[in-house]
């Protein structure tokens, strides 16, 4: 049998691999799952790496136009500049990905 290269495919780590969301719940997903056995996952859940816990107030994306932020609406903790920088650094080091799988 011919062998082919895995895909390596970015996710968010709430789909099938951790109990991280806010809620401390995992996400199933068939198609995830299904792709387990022909896939190397890279997981990653961005509100934990930039140091929220499990479970967390949500944060949204408030505002409009320039001013846009990255706001917790509960405690007002504004995350914008955590999570840019996160974001820079994390894709900097990331390398090549055939796909990418996030949770909405």
């Amino acid at each position: 049998m011919r062998e082919f290269p895995r895909p390596r495919v970015l996710a968010s780590k709430c789909l099938e691999f951790d109990s991280c969301r806010y809620n401390g719940l995992k996400i199933a997903s068939p198609a995830v799952k299904s792709m387990m056995p022909f896939v190397d996952f890279v997981p990653v859940c961005a509100e934990v790496e930039i140091g929220l816990g499990v479970p967390r107030e949500p944060i949204r994306i408030v505002g409009g136009g320039d001013e846009r932020r990255l706001v917790q609406p509960s405690t007002g903790l504004d995350v914008t500049d955590r999570m840019n920088d996160f974001c820079r650094r994390f894709l900097d080091e990331l390398g090549e990905v055939d796909g990418v799988v996030l949770k909405s």
